[in-house]
């Protein structure tokens, strides 16, 4: 019963921090869905859709009702009662090249969704990293208070037996109240950190996010060369404005249509009352009439000038694809030098790792046996411990380095 019991409480304090644990996958599944932004791009390109069945139909038809409050007077009778109903009818083509347009916009829309979403699985990449990068940090930070912590036992004892200074015990404390600050300011930056990621999450700021994992240097595995192709046909702000040139040039022929004629047909009923003082032949006879409409577009100047404007759109959208080409092709260059330079960091700062540990074991001795040295051995302590957070800096900057690249391949 009692190990029943310890095993609950066990599985109780596991779970909670179990579930809590997201691998980067898992938080940008649920950016995907609960993104604020992303969800209203996804309902502007839905009702963007909905567009083109407004468009696309026959204008309604038109009917009237007519009382004849001082009849006039006919042959036939007075007329009590006019009745009427149109239909209009646009240049054939003119409701499909509508819908095609409507259709262009949503599809436009839609990239605008793909592009947000790169851009957003793109900032919880960097502000998971971000969080990695400290709570490593801080563990970096611990492990090297407990290797001062050593180093001031040492002084210490040697103070204590009149083979040191007392200003080799100060020296050891004071990098002591510098690490512990530091992991404070540290643990602060967590928090802001943390809501960034939550922000982009749509999560509440203070929710928390367990990391999962290790992370290693970054390989970067993509074919630069390709990429300009890959960006100029697949990325989705590239495409957003080929189709909106697209669009454009459907503008243009659906202006051609709307300058031709509409047509309209109708029928009007005239209700006609019998005479009372005469007995014609048909006498009260309605009276029926057809109708037929057509409205001539004379005014061409509007139409002239729509099809400039489209024009023009097109060829600032030319202008606008072009440049952000350049620049997404630029970024990668920047990317792909922040990553070399990670990567030349990290050999340095592994070779300096295993020179600096030597040299350290080195003045131990010395300091142990003859309690000179202290200063050179406390400033390779604090190299040491700084070389550990800069190539775990290095290591976050190869990923972001990636990651900054993957941005814009679809």
């Amino acid at each position: 019963m009692k190990y029943n019991m310890f095993l609950f409480v066990l599985i109780s304090l596991f779970i909670p921090l179990k579930m809590n644990a997201q691998s980067l996958q898992e938080l940008l599944s649920v950016a995907e869905i609960n993104n604020y932004e992303l969800r209203a791009l996804e309902d502007e390109y839905l009702a963007a859709l909905e567009k083109a069945p407004q468009v696309s139909q026959l204008p309604d038809p038109e009917a009237n009702l007519g009382l004849f409050l001082l009849p006039p007077e006919t042959r036939l009778g007075p007329q009590r009662v006019a009745i009427g109903a149109s239909q209009i009818f646009p240049w054939k083509g003119t409701l499909e090249a509508r819908e095609v347009v409507a259709l262009s916009n949503a599809q436009a829309k839609y990239q605008r969704i793909a592009a947000t979403r790169l851009n957003l699985f793109y900032q919880v990449k960097v502000a998971y990293f971000q969080l990695y990068e400290l709570e490593e940090s801080m563990e970096i930070i611990q492990d090297n208070i407990q290797v001062f912590k050593a180093l001031e036992s040492l002084t210490l004892v040697r103070t204590k037996s009149g083979k040191g200074n007392l200003s080799d015990v100060l020296r050891v404390q004071i990098k002591l109240q510098e690490l512990d600050q530091q992991l404070k300011i540290i643990d602060n930056q967590k928090t802001k950190a943390l809501a960034a990621l939550n922000q982009v999450l749509g999560r509440p700021v203070d929710e928390s996010v367990q990391i999962v994992g290790e992370f290693s240097r970054a390989e970067m595995l993509f074919d630069k060369d390709n990429l300009a192709d890959n960006i100029r046909q697949n990325h989705p702000i590239v495409k957003m404005f080929s189709i909106q040139q697209e669009s454009a040039q459907n503008e243009i022929e659906l202006n051609t249509l709307n300058g031709k004629p509409s047509f309209g047909v109708g029928m009007d009923y005239i209700m006609v009352g019998k005479r009372s003082d005469a007995f014609p032949e048909r006498n009260g006879r309605d009276i029926l009439i057809p109708k037929v409409k057509v409205k001539i577009p004379l005014y061409r100047k509007k139409y002239t000038a729509k099809a400039q404007e489209e024009k023009l759109k097109i060829a600032a959208l030319e202008n606008r694809k072009e440049d952000v080409q350049l620049k997404f092709l630029s970024s990668i260059e920047k990317a792909y030098a922040d990553y070399e330079d990670a990567v030349l960091k990290l050999e340095l700062y592994q070779k300096q790792i295993v020179t600096t540990k030597t040299a350290i074991n080195i003045l131990q001795e010395t300091y142990s046996n003859s309690g000179s040295s202290f200063d050179e051995l406390l400033q390779l302590e604090s190299d040491l411990f700084n070389y550990d957070l800069k190539i775990l800096n290095a290591i976050m900057q190869s990923h972001i380095a990636k990651v900054a690249v993957e941005r814009y391949i679809l």
